[in-house]
């Protein structure tokens, strides 16, 4: 992150400071082609549990990356499996809410017809009756 703020500032024109410079800043300065951890009595290999050279270092950070990017594709794969689950079980839904409501208003329809002739025989009646 700290690395990250620095280039911000850099391309801001706050700071004039080189990859090295900033590397440098963060990471400490490269002794004996090792780097050494930021702080008093920190060592770069107990930070990172092992003897890391600038260009180990560099390819950890590569390597987790690649991991990072893998990971994360998997997760869209996952969640487009996820999506399409869902995607299915809505269209399952709509094509049943749709059959309940072509029955409910055949219902209703129907309902409404077997009234009217109820009450057009009531009607026949009562005029055959009067």
């Amino acid at each position: 992150n700290e690395i990250k703020k620095l280039k911000e500032q850099r391309d801001q024109g706050l700071n004039d400071k080189t990859d090295e410079q900033i590397f440098q800043d963060v990471l400490g300065k490269d002794t004996h082609g090792y780097l050494r951890a930021p702080g008093p009595g920190k060592s770069i290999t107990q930070h990172f549990k092992v003897k890391t050279s600038r260009l180990g270092l560099s390819q950890e950070l590569i390597d987790v990356k690649k991991k990072l990017d893998q990971l994360i594709e998997e997760d869209k794969k996952e969640a487009e499996v996820v999506r399409n689950d869902v995607d299915r079980k809505i269209e399952q839904n709509n094509a049943i809410l749709e059959k309940n409501s072509h029955q409910l208003m055949n219902f209703i329809k129907g309902g409404l017809t077997q009234r009217m002739m109820i009450q057009e025989m009531k009607a026949h009646h009562d005029e055959v009756s009067t």
